[in-house]
């Protein structure tokens, strides 16, 4: 299951990087995968993004999407996720959220690149 599921978002982002390359004339596509690995459990579940974003011409950007939840066990659900953020020189912010079953989840990252 996973196996195919991640052959088919890596197709998928093949894809679509057509349209991702076109980011300078402010919109893009953001497909991502983000698969859990343990080294007691091995490969968990996984979320597929499939956003749809706006880059402004300050850095900063928006997108939003559907996200598939796919756990280890279980049924696969879709919820609805998306991002904020901005950089400036090496430095970068994000703001996320995605949706569940019973509440909406909300995470922070900042970091930098050299």
């Amino acid at each position: 299951m996973i196996k195919r599921l991640v052959f088919g978002v890596a197709a998928g982002a093949l894809a679509l990087a057509p349209l991702s390359a076109r980011a300078d004339e402010g919109f893009f596509v953001n497909p991502e995968i983000n698969i859990g690995v343990g080294t007691e459990t091995g490969v968990g579940g996984a979320v597929t993004d499939l956003h749809v974003g706006y880059e402004f011409s300050n850095g900063a950007y928006v997108q939003v999407g559907p996200s598939l939840v796919t756990p280890d066990t279980g049924d696969s659900e879709v919820e609805l996720s998306g991002k904020a953020g901005i950089s400036g020189g090496p430095l970068y912010g994000e703001l996320s959220f995605a949706t569940g079953d019973t509440e909406t989840t909300g995470n922070v990252k900042i970091g930098a690149r050299f």
